[in-house]
């Protein structure tokens, strides 16, 4: 589900909107970009070691393989997520 509509998605725009919001953020902090996608990537790392059901069972809909997924991959699918709810 989750690296299925990634491509697609990042070919309407969203991966050079996803870079630009990185560098903001970057800016706004004082870091780098990578320092900023190597947080969200330990931030990702954590929740999916959560021992909680109700987690794992939201990082399961996300990636059904259990696999971690790149920061990239989870904001496009959480962006599909509100996306589709409007």
């Amino acid at each position: 589900r989750l690296c299925r509509n990634t491509d697609n998605y990042y070919t309407r725009g969203v991966n050079m909107n996803f870079n630009n919001i990185i560098r903001q953020i970057a800016k706004e902090n004082g870091v780098s970009p990578a320092e900023v996608k190597k947080d969200m990537q330990e931030a990702i790392r954590v929740g999916m070691a959560s021992p909680d059901p109700k987690v794992q069972a939201e990082w399961k809909r996300i990636s059904p393989s259990g696999k971690e997924p790149s920061v990239e991959e989870l904001l496009a699918y959480l962006t599909l997520k509100v996306v589709s709810r409007n």
